[in-house]
């Protein structure tokens, strides 16, 4: 009896461990991260370093890290996975599952380590 009130409990904590950080965030399919981000910027912070990035509807997109030059890039949503994808010179492709608990809120998740970055959505070019 023990072992199976355990092996819940520890289900449970596993459960709530994954699950959205808001009862109000959800995963954006590929329309809405394109829908979100083309002709747009994000402020947000990635692993203790502000940034602001800018995509362009042409897929272009240009990454300004606080402390450092702009980086241009390119960028698309991936239909077959439900991702936002990214190019830079020198690492290529990477891709991201993005979630929201707001309209003016972006959440990136790296899927390999779960690695979360709230963000701020803005109107138009804000670099």
């Amino acid at each position: 009896m023990l072992k199976k009130l355990l092996a819940v409990i520890a289900t449970v904590f596993a459960m709530a461990a994954i699950a959205p950080v808001s009862a109000g965030e959800r995963q954006l399919s590929a329309a809405e991260i394109e829908a979100a981000l083309a002709g747009n910027t994000v402020d947000g912070n990635w692993k203790g370093t502000p940034f602001k990035q800018f995509f362009a509807k042409n897929g272009t997109t240009t990454y300004a890290a606080e402390g450092s030059a702009p980086s241009p890039g390119k960028w698309r949503a991936d239909p077959a996975k439900n991702q936002y994808c990214s190019w830079w010179q020198g690492t290529g492709w990477d891709c991201y599952d993005i979630f929201s608990d707001g309209p003016d809120s972006i959440i990136w998740v790296v899927p390999s380590d779960g690695y979360r970055s709230p963000s701020s959505l803005l109107s138009g070019n804000r670099l």
